[in-house]
C-alpha cells in the first residue's frame, strides 16, 4: 500500500485530498499540520477581525471530513525537516520544542506549507500591540489586544505598514470597530502590486473619505515605547527616517509574505524565491510534489516562475499534484494573479500581468464612468489580453480571467472589452461571429 504524506492544512493541501481520493481510495493518506485548529479560510480572517464573522463561518469542513476522506491527520505537529533519501518527515509537537520526534515514512510526498508574513528587523518589532495577520491565531491575538489591552476611553489608533491587500482589508475591518487608521507606505503609490497609480489614486481618496491617513514616501525604522501612562497617551510609536512620529495603541505588519521553503534544506527540492516545479506540480526531487503559496510555478502570460500567493491559484496546484500524485496525468496550464479587495463598499479586482516589466503589452485600453464610480484598465499585445485592472465594475473578472488564461485573440474587440460584459458573446467566439457577419 503506498505511503502518501501531505505537510500542509490548508488550501493547497485540501484540494490535494479530495484530488487523490476522487481516483485512489486505497494509498494511506498522512496529513501534517503545525496549527491544531480545524481547517479555516485565511481569506476570511479579515472579516473575523470586524466581528462579522464567527469562526463556524471561516470553517472550511467539519470535524468528520478527515474521516471521510480516510486521512490520519496529526494536527498540533510541526514538520521540521525532510530526509529525501530515507523519504521520511521529521516531526514535532508544535506547542513542545523538547517533544519528542516522530519520523513519518513516505513513497510520495506534498510539500505544501504556505508562505508565512515578513518581519523586518527593526528595534521594537516584537513589542507588545505588534502584529502580523497571517493565521487565525494571528487574528485572535489582535482580537484579544483590542478587547483587553486598548483602552476605551478615547477613540483607539493603529497603524498598518504596507500597503497591500491584507493591509486595506484589515483596516476596513478596523474601522468598523471604531478605530482611527494610518497606513505607511515606503513606495510612492499604495497597491502597487494590484493596481495601477491611476486606479491606486481612486482608492486613496476611498481611503481619506472614510477617514484613513495615509502617508507614502516614508520608512520606518523602529517601533517605541510610548512614555506617560495607558490612559493618557497610546503605548507605542512607530519612527521614520524622515523624522516623523506617530503614535499608536496597534501595529500592523503587512509587508508580503516569505514562502515556507525551510524544509528543503539539505535535499535535492530546487527552490529560488519558492520551491520550483513543473507543469505536474512535481519537483526536482522524486516522488516529492509542492503546491500552493510555497510553490513557484509557470505564469501563463509571462512564462515566468512565479509565487502566486492566492487561494485560487492554491487551490487549482493543490487539484493537479493531488491528480498526479494518483497516476493521473494532469499539466498546470499556467496560473493567474487574480485578487479581489472590497474598499468601504468599493471594489478592486485586477488579474494576469498588469505592469510593462512583466510582459502585460503594449496597447492600452481605458473606460471610466464617472456618474457610476466605474474606472477600467485593460492590457492587450497582438490581440491578446494579458492583464486588467477594474475599479467598482468586477463582475466579469473571472471571464477576464478566462479570456488571459486561454489567449484568446480578442483582435477589434479591445475597446468593448474595455467597457465591460456587453461584448463578450462575440469576444470569446470571434470567428464565429465573423463568419456569420460574412454570411
Amino acid at each position: 500500500m503506498r505511503r502518501i504524506v501531505i505537510i500542509g492544512n490548508s488550501a493547497a493541501g485540501l484540494a490535494a485530498i479530495e484530488a487523490i481520493r476522487s481516483h485512489d481510495t486505497r494509498s494511506r493518506l498522512t496529513l501534517i499540520a503545525a496549527e491544531r485548529h480545524p481547517p479555516y479560510s485565511r481569506i476570511m480572517l479579515t472579516y473575523l477581525l470586524s466581528g462579522k464573522a464567527e469562526f463556524d463561518l471561516l470553517s472550511l469542513h467539519g470535524p468528520d471530513w478527515y474521516e471521510r476522506m480516510a486521512v490520519k491527520a496529526l494536527t498540533g505537529r510541526r514538520a521540521v525537516a525532510i530526509n529525501t533519501e530515507r523519504r521520511e518527515v521529521v516531526t514535532k509537537d508544535s506547542s513542545s520544542p523538547a517533544a519528542r520526534v516522530r519520523r513519518i515514512p513516505y513513497d510520495l510526498l506534498l510539500i505544501a506549507t504556505g508562505a508565512s508574513a515578513q518581519r523586518p528587523d527593526l528595534p521594537g518589532i516584537d513589542l507588545p500591540g505588534v502584529f502580523c495577520l497571517r493565521d487565525l491565531d494571528d487574528a485572535t491575538a489582535i482580537i484579544r489586544h483590542l478587547d483587553t489591552d486598548v483602552p476605551r476611553d478615547r477613540q483607539p489608533r493603529a497603524i498598518f505598514l504596507g500597503g497591500g491587500p491584507v493591509c486595506l482589508q484589515a483596516l476596513t475591518a478596523f474601522a468598523h470597530r471604531g478605530l482611527k487608521t494610518t497606513l505607511l507606505v515606503r513606495s510612492k503609490a499604495i497597491l502597487s502590486q494590484l493596481a495601477d497609480a491611476r486606479t491606486a489614486g481612486l482608492a486613496e481618496r476611498v481611503l481619506r473619505a472614510n477617514g484613513v491617513s495615509a502617508v507614502k514616501g516614508v520608512e520606518v525604522i523602529g517601533i517605541e515605547v510610548g512614555s506617560g501612562s495607558r490612559r493618557s497617551a497610546p503605548p507605542l510609536i512607530v519612527v521614520t527616517r524622515q523624522g516623523r512620529r506617530f503614535p499608536t495603541n496597534l501595529v500592523i505588519i503587512g509587508k508580503g509574505t516569505q514562502p515556507n521553503v525551510e524544509l528543503t534544506a539539505n535535499t535535492d527540492v530546487a527552490t529560488d524565491r519558492g520551491i520550483l516545479v513543473d507543469d505536474t506540480m512535481a519537483t526536482t526531487c522524486p516522488g516529492v510534489f509542492a503546491a500552493g503559496d510555497v510553490a513557484q510555478a509557470t505564469h501563463c502570460v509571462t512564462g515566468r516562475k512565479v509565487c502566486y500567493g492566492t487561494w485560487t491559484n492554491a487551490c487549482e496546484q493543490g487539484r493537479i499534484a493531488g491528480l498526479n500524485m494518483a497516476g493521473c496525468l494532469t499539466k498546470w496550464t499556467g496560473g493567474l494573479n487574480r485578487n479581489v479587495t472590497t474598499l468601504f463598499g468599493h471594489t478592486l479586482g485586477s488579474v494576469g500581468a498588469i505592469h510593462a516589466d512583466d510582459g502585460a503589452g503594449d496597447k492600452l485600453q481605458r473606460y471610466a464612468d464617472r456618474r457610476r464610480g466605474v474606472a477600467r484598465r485593460l492590457l492587450f499585445s497582438d490581440g491578446r489580453c494579458n492583464g486588467a485592472v477594474l475599479w467598482n465594475a468586477c463582475d466579469d473578472l473571472g471571464v477576464l480571467g478566462w479570456l488571459i488564461a486561454t489567449r484568446r485573440d480578442c483582435t477589434g474587440w479591445e475597446a468593448r472589452l474595455a467597457r465591460g460584459p456587453a461584448a463578450y458573446a462575440d469576444a470569446v467566439q470571434p470567428k464565429l461571429v465573423r463568419s456569420r457577419v460574412m454570411a
